[in-house]
């Protein structure tokens, strides 16, 4: 037997050309199949509906962590991924069957289906073998997958939605129970806001010590005037008594007669002016000890209107002191008050951040056709020469393998 590559190249064709009838036979069965198949086939119809992928906010609502941002593409390319496998899903399949009243599997349906991506559009083909047909299944089914898209999409955010709210009614009833807390102490202890009532208490407190030392003053500056009229006013009786001790021991003659009655006898110049002055005097020290006396009397009630001040002073001391007394109290029911407030509003803020959301991915996110299916004009081309090509080749290599298989049978029996 030859081992050489020509022979065995030699000996491979002699196989080749023994059985020819399987390389003529197997490629004209096969062509002919096909044809028959495809010129019998039911024309089909293709329609294509366009969607745009529209990047959103990930339906996430997280309660303290931030949720990781993904780029655009990374946006587009989870929604493309998503959706090609929703448009294939067998109860999304069966929504479309039922809408349209179809005689056919889920299975079926689903083989009728393709989707193309390109950049940001996706477009969605749907071959049926009527165009009206064709053209309504792209359309609803497609409509059918955006809505079970979308409803998968935001059920996170309907999830903490409903949680949210549940919690935001719990909060707001502790939040009730914190407010009436704070009213009732502020009734019990008739306060509103209780640093105002002790910076107000403490105002009046200052305002009141400012009065007092005022009318101390006045009423010390009183007793200096009075001491300093009554100081001028024995200054002047002193004179008057040695005014009038002078003119009693002085003498006046007239006409040899000793006058000692200065009361009614007629007075010489000098001692006129003498007693005009004594008496004078007098008028000037009455009106000086009077005038004493008006500040005495001023100098008394300025002290009586001073003790009045201290005792309100005592009282607003009291006051201040019953009010720092509450004040830690206060300020826990404060506290918790502003506590129950900002849990709160932060838990309303969630709750509307994840209903907006749920609008939002309900309604608008994701995905929006862009161009509509249209009624197809043609049937799709059915390829048959490409189909023929590829069975011709693929029926020449079964010619091959059956060939080089009955060789191998024939030897084996030949051996027998």
């Amino acid at each position: 037997m030859n081992d050489s590559p020509e022979g065995t190249f030699s000996s491979y064709l002699k196989i080749m050309t023994r059985r020819w009838w399987l390389f003529l036979l197997l490629p004209v069965v096969t062509a002919v199949a096909i044809w028959a198949i495809g010129s019998t086939a039911e024309p089909e119809y293709v329609a294509y509906e366009r969607l745009q992928i529209i990047p959103s906010d990930a339906q996430l609502v997280t309660l303290f962590s931030r949720t990781p941002v993904l780029t655009t593409e990374q946006q587009i390319q989870s929604v493309h991924d998503d959706f090609y496998d929703v448009i294939r899903l067998p109860s999304v399949a069966w929504k479309t069957i039922a809408d349209l009243n179809l005689n056919m599997s889920a299975d079926e349906l689903i083989k009728r289906i393709d989707t193309q991506h390109y950049s940001t559009f996706i477009t969605v083909s749907a071959r049926m073998p009527e165009p009206e047909l064709a053209r309504d299944v792209v359309t609803v089914h497609t409509q059918n997958a955006i809505d079970y898209f979308r409803k998968v999409r935001v059920n996170p955010a309907e999830v903490t939605k409903k949680f949210l709210d549940d919690q935001v009614a719990q909060q707001e009833q502790a939040l009730a129970e914190a407010r009436l807390a704070l009213q009732q102490f502020q009734l019990e202890h008739e306060v509103s806001k209780l640093p105002d009532e002790i910076a107000a208490a403490e105002d009046m407190r200052r305002t009141l010590a400012a009065e007092r030392d005022r009318l101390q003053a006045q009423a010390a500056r009183a007793d200096e005037l009075a001491a300093q009229y009554q100081e001028l006013a024995q200054k002047n009786r002193a004179k008057v008594a040695e005014l009038r001790a002078s003119i009693a021991t002085s003498t006046i003659i007239t006409d040899t007669t000793v006058i000692t009655d200065t009361a009614s006898a007629v007075l010489p110049g000098d001692a006129m002016v003498t007693q005009q002055q004594i008496e004078a005097l007098i008028d000037l020290a009455n009106k000086q000890e009077s005038q004493a006396q008006e500040q005495m009397a001023e100098a008394a009630g300025h002290r009586a209107a001073v003790e009045d001040y201290n005792r309100r002073l005592n009282e607003r001391q009291q006051e201040i002191i019953y009010l720092l007394g509450l004040q830690e109290q206060y300020q826990a029911l404060l506290n918790q008050l502003n506590q129950a407030q900002g849990a709160y509003d932060f838990l309303v803020d969630k709750a509307n951040e994840a209903n907006l959301k749920v609008v939002q991915g309900s309604t608008v996110g994701y995905l929006e056709v862009v161009t509509p299916a249209r009624t197809p004009t043609a049937p799709a081309p059915k390829h048959l020469l490409q189909f023929m090509l590829v069975g011709i080749l693929g029926s020449l290599l079964l010619a091959l393998l059956l060939a080089f298989l009955l060789e191998i049978i024939e030897r084996s029996l030949a051996k027998r």
